[in-house]
């Protein structure tokens, strides 16, 4: 017990004396002064001399911490770099998933409008893919997956989505049939032309005429020399407006055609006729380009 007080008592008296010293030291260094052209006081000559002896260990310290520091600046980039990296790469598979669910969706979706609107009275062929295009330039024609083998016969009509007219079979082989498209010059098919709201896609159907002594305007459709789908023969009294819609009318006359009634062939996109004609001037816009088909069905009987 007595021992442990003793050295309390010694450690007191020690740390009571350096701070004297301490004190005193730093009185002494107050007084010298910063150096001057007379010298230095004894105190800032002994800093002076421990700074100098000092200088070479922090040149290496500063040159052994430097690599390191580099290390570090280089780990740090390298990290930050990895992250970027990183989200870089997830964000273009995340763009690459978002544009496969697009394409799947916009397929998803043309392939149900091309099994829509089946209608009970028609028997179609299996969904077809266009091959190839054929022809020259005085011709329109693709070549499709299907043949004889899957019922398919010449002349008979080929449609796109919701019953909507794009061409007709010519040459038929067991697994490939030819298309004449409707932009084919030597393609014709019978038409009536309808406003919209008396059409029904779906159906087919027409509603009954307009009026009394109106008439819906019946003619051929057909690309002609200045190469655009027109409806030829279609009379001057028949009251046919921009917007109204082209359907297949079946017949031409009292001769029946290679087309069903009611297939959507496409849209007026003009009506014009001068005094000496005989007949009325019809631009028809088609209701599907032949260049955009991938697609197709054909209507094997009905």
């Amino acid at each position: 017990m007595g021992r442990r007080k003793s050295g309390s008592a010694s450690g007191l008296a020690a740390l009571f004396i350096l701070c004297i010293v301490s004190l005193a030291l730093f009185t002494i260094y107050v007084k010298e002064g910063p150096c001057s052209g007379s010298g230095c006081g004894p105190l800032h000559t002994v800093q002076l001399g421990a700074a100098e002896v000092l200088r070479p260990v922090r040149g290496v310290a500063a040159t052994a911490a430097r690599p390191l520091e580099g290390a570090w600046a280089a780990a740090g980039d390298a990290i930050r770099q990895g992250d970027e990296d990183k989200l870089r790469n997830e964000a273009m598979e995340n763009r690459e998933l978002a544009a496969e669910a697009s394409r799947l969706q916009q397929e998803n979706q043309r392939l149900r409008e091309l099994l829509d609107g089946q209608r009970p009275a028609y028997k179609y062929g299996p969904l077809a893919n266009v091959i190839a295009p054929i022809g020259d330039q005085f011709t329109n024609r693709v070549i499709i997956d299907v043949g004889s083998a899957d019922g398919v016969k010449p002349e008979k009509p080929v449609i796109f989505g919701n019953n909507t007219l794009v061409g007709r079979t010519t040459e038929v082989s067991l697994h490939t049939s030819e298309v004449m498209l409707m932009t084919d010059q030597m393609f014709a098919a019978g038409v009536r032309i309808v406003p919209p709201a008396e059409f029904d896609r779906s159906s087919g159907g027409l509603s009954p005429a307009k009026g009394d002594g109106e008439s819906y305007g019946e003619g051929m459709i057909r690309t002609g020399w200045e190469e655009y789908l027109g409806v030829e023969y279609v009379d001057l009294s028949s009251e046919v407006e921009r917007g109204d819609f082209v359907v297949t009318s079946g017949r031409a006359g009292d001769y029946e055609l290679l087309f069903p009634p009611g297939l959507l062939v496409g849209t007026v996109e003009s009506v014009s006729s001068e005094d000496i004609d005989q007949f009325k001037k019809i631009v028809v816009t088609p209701a599907v380009e032949p260049q955009d088909l991938e697609e197709v069905r054909v209507i094997t009987d009905w």
